[in-house]
């Protein structure tokens, strides 16, 4: 088997920067994201996007540049399975907009096993 020690890396990089950009772009629609936790009647929406989002991007530039990488990665884990039950109740869904709501609770399931996957490495 070929040792390719920077595959690793590389690794670390894309699934950081991948929480890390997100995390930014959701100041950039804060008011429309915050009405959708509002809606969901998530207590101080504001404050919960804004502790969230930053958390999401501190620990994904954390994640990408491998600092604490085990307690990185466990945060972004519980940050991925609690913004899922937060945003995507798949079970009152209909049509159309439940499958695109079970497919993202599939795609953050696989995020949270890679996730885990790095915490126990």
């Amino acid at each position: 088997m070929f040792a390719l020690p920077w595959l690793a890396s590389l690794g670390y990089v894309l699934l950081g920067l991948y929480y890390a950009v997100n995390g930014a772009l959701h100041f950039r629609h804060f008011a429309g994201l915050s009405a959708a936790l509002s809606a969901r009647r998530i207590p101080c929406a504001d404050a919960t996007l804004a502790i969230g989002s930053i958390f999401q991007l501190i620990a994904g530039t954390m994640l990408a540049l491998q600092f604490q990488l085990r307690l990185a990665a466990l945060g972004l884990a519980a940050f991925t399975v609690l913004a899922s039950l937060m945003m995507l109740d798949f079970r009152r869904a209909e049509g159309a907009a439940r499958e695109a709501a079970i497919r993202a609770w599939q795609a953050n399931l696989a995020l949270t096993g890679a996730l885990l996957a790095i915490a126990r490495a």
